[in-house]
């Protein structure tokens, strides 16, 4: 079972839709080439978009969320996550572990546990058998939460807007990586970085995105399709719908398509990023 955590602790960056849209295409392009298929999307956001936008329901409590599995006894946690997974509205083959509001004072009450950052990966192996692929959305911060499902993932994808203050902070990103990998003694790989929100049009997203193209570290980790702005993302959501179901025309759907299988690409042929 491949576990692949999106992350950025910038806010607003189009991270949610990366989650989702990853999730449902790789069941999508999976599927269509007879592979095992069966995705698991766990919303680790206190925001709970990921599962709103994949359930059509945000109101989630503390027991029927991820937040039940965190505070579990170890033992238990296994359990508790297998009974509380549910369907989601978009495919038969994609489910939900949902987020909820209550993940704020889950996150502050983990700071009780030494051990806490193991806690998602362990509970997971309950599962392992009966989903291909995790995907992991997380909140706009380095909490608890996100140390967590980096701790529970095997790749890291970071979604990030061709602006200025946004490549900025990506260093700090690239830093938290690190320090996880060497604190927890993860396989924790960062399989890539995703260009999100891209208008071609401004002279500032197109000088960044070649400055970050040809740069040591981040030229080899940078998806070779950015995700253009496009409004169908935003009726795809307010539908509660995956872009790929609202409007698989669209120039979202069709870069985020190729995102899915580029990063396929690379996880099966890896090229040595990390």
């Amino acid at each position: 079972m491949r576990s692949i955590c999106l992350t950025n602790n910038k806010g607003g960056v189009g991270k949610t839709t990366t989650a989702v849209s990853l999730a449902h295409g790789l069941v999508i392009l999976l599927r269509h080439n007879q592979m095992p298929h069966r995705v698991l999307l766990i919303d680790t956001d206190s925001q709970a978009h990921a599962t709103m936008l994949t359930t059509g329901r945000r109101d989630w409590d503390r027991s029927e969320s991820l937040g039940e599995v965190l505070l579990s006894k170890p033992a238990q946690a296994g359990a508790v996550l297998q009974r509380l997974i549910v369907p989601s509205l978009w495919d038969e083959d994609l489910h939900v572990l949902p987020g909820s509001p209550t993940l704020d004072g889950v996150n502050m009450r983990l700071a009780e546990d030494h051990g806490f950052a193991v806690r998602l990966r362990h509970a997971l192996r309950a599962v392992a058998d009966q989903y291909d692929w995790v995907v992991i959305d997380t909140m706009p911060s380095f909490s608890r939460l996100t140390t967590m499902a980096m701790v529970a993932a095997t790749d890291i994808v970071i979604p990030v807007e061709m602006r200025f203050l946004e490549t900025v902070g990506l260093q700090a990103i690239v830093e938290k990586i690190s320090e996880v990998q060497q604190t927890w003694e993860t396989a924790l790989r960062l399989t890539g970085i995703l260009p999100v929100k891209y208008d071609q049009r401004i002279t500032l997203e197109r000088e960044n995105l070649d400055l970050y193209g040809r740069h040591a570290f981040y030229g080899p980790r940078l998806f070779r399709t950015p995700i253009p702005a496009n409004v169908a993302v935003s009726y795809a959501h307010d539908a509660c719908e995956s872009i790929f179901l609202y409007d698989d025309r669209s120039s979202a759907a069709r870069a985020y398509m190729a995102f899915v299988k580029e990063l396929l690409e690379r996880i099966y042929k890896p090229t040595g990023a990390s």
